[in-house]
């Protein structure tokens, strides 16, 4: 299934051809441009004026953008009978004077929060299928409780207010919602700040399949009556099974909580772990209402690494609806859960190959609009490195079209008959500059490369037409 970004927007409706048109045009110039500038992209000063008032039209949407990429989502999800749904949320911080309708990120500038909800193929491939939920909020300039201190707002007004954790359970509710009367299953994979006693009570009341790594200090009770951690319930159970996985570097996350251990920088390495598991009653927490989350039983897989010169070693506390009651088992929740990697990828591919913090729009309601054509761009950019470089006997047909491995060909950067997926993101790395001994192409080079590629191929299929015409 080669690329089609374009497509993505099938579907499109905003009330008016001419918009519908407008959004098919720009997309096709971005895709071109991934990380060029507006101003940049698109080729003359009507096509960039008619691009403002396209994202800066009242009638125009994120949620009307960006609904078609996710009934597209949802076809490539029938196919199969299971996949996993990865959900994280994100921070755009834009630099430079204030822009309407943005809040606090960081110290150095305003932006928004991003909450996605990715498809995966539950299969070792890992493929990206696409976004089937996103939600975007800026926050006030003043947190709830410094509000509630300074008499801005009551207790009560702030119990009122939506808490950010709801985004967990409103993602996956979203993600079900596109996904509903396909047949599909769905596995709801979270990192640690899922880890919500609410999150978990409403994933539960509706029968959800869920993957979530924990954070808190959850207790459980035992028989006799006293109270332990999960932890250390399970860690005390014998190993059920050992696996050694590769670790990649990770830089140090500096806007994140700092001493939550999965923010610290870590080097590469190859980690043997073993795999504990337990089922668990979990204890309420006291804010809870008992009405509104009865107590949860729930499959634990813990997994600790075994070594004994790192720093940091890894270990993951797992709470999840799926069995583990055998090996088997209790290694594919571990592996569900490192499907995690995709999402990240995901953001990396907004941010680097899109380049969408640097944007240079005035509001909250121009960057979200920007930021629904940009998702099915990072998408098919995630997709092509992730299948090209992870699965190399892949045909390069499958990530590339016809046009597209014509053109390399003809650039001399494809010389094989039947060159493989991970050849064609290599040659398309060399188009941006890449340079094959330095390792792995990035993705500010394979974005280059992509982009070049696309406008080569836009100006053969013009010249293409130009000929029959003839």
């Amino acid at each position: 299934m080669a690329l089609d970004v374009v497509g993505e927007f099938d579907g499109l409706s905003l009330g008016d051809h001419r918009r519908v048109r407008r959004v098919r045009s720009a997309v096709a110039r971005l895709q071109a441009q991934p990380n060029w500038s507006f101003p940049e992209a698109m080729v003359t000063r009507a096509e960039l004026e008619a691009f403002y008032r396209l994202v800066e039209n009242d009638a125009v949407s994120f949620a009307d953008l960006f609904e078609p990429h996710t009934q597209k989502t949802r076809s490539r999800c029938e196919e199969l009978a299971t996949v996993l749904v990865v959900h994280d949320t994100t921070k755009f911080s834009f630099i430079g004077s204030e822009r309407e309708g943005l809040g606090p990120t960081s110290s150095k500038g305003h932006g928004f929060l991003g909450h996605f909800s990715i498809a995966v193929s539950a299969d070792d491939r890992r493929e990206p299928l696409g976004a089937l939920a996103a939600k975007t909020w800026a926050r006030t300039e003043r947190g709830v409780a410094t509000s509630i201190r300074s008499g801005a707002i009551s207790q009560a007004e702030a119990r009122e207010l939506p808490r950010e954790s709801a985004r967990w359970a409103n993602g996956v509710a979203a993600s079900e919602a596109v996904l509903a009367g396909t047949g599909v299953s769905a596995i709801h994979v979270m990192d640690s700040e899922g880890d919500d006693y609410s999150t978990f009570a409403s994933l539960a009341e509706r029968g959800e399949r869920f993957v979530i790594r924990g954070f808190q200090g959850r207790k459980t009770q035992l028989s006799g009556g006293a109270t332990v951690t999960v932890k250390q319930f399970v860690a005390a159970a014998p190993a059920v099974a050992t696996r050694t996985v590769k670790l990649s570097q990770r830089k140090k996350q500096a806007y994140k909580q700092p001493s939550r251990r999965r923010t610290q920088a870590r080097e590469g390495r190859e980690a043997e772990l073993t795999i504990h598991v337990e089922r668990v009653e979990l204890t309420r927490p006291t804010y809870v209402e008992k009405t509104k989350a009865p107590q949860l039983a729930v499959n634990v897989v813990y997994v600790r690494e075994v070594a004994d010169d790192v720093e940091e070693p890894v270990e993951w506390l797992l709470y999840t609806t799926e069995a583990i009651d055998t090996q088997e088992n209790a290694l594919r929740v571990v592996d569900f859960y490192r499907a995690r990697w995709v999402i990240e990828e995901f953001f990396k591919s907004l941010k680097t190959g899109c380049a969408f913090e640097t944007r240079q729009l005035e509001s909250f309601h121009t960057l979200e609009n920007a930021l629904a054509l940009a998702i099915p761009i990072a998408w098919g950019l995630l997709r092509l490195r992730v299948l090209a470089r992870d699965y190399p006997e892949l045909k390069a047909s499958t990530i590339l079209t016809k046009t597209q491995i014509t053109i390399l060909r003809k650039k001399k950067l494809l010389t094989t008959a039947t060159p493989s997926a991970q050849l064609a993101m290599q040659a398309v790395a060399q188009l941006g500059g890449h340079i094959k001994n330095n390792g792995q192409p990035g993705w500010i080079v394979l974005g280059r490369g992509y982009e070049r590629l696309l406008a080569l191929e836009q100006g053969f299929l013009l010249a293409f037409a130009d000929s029959d015409q003839s």
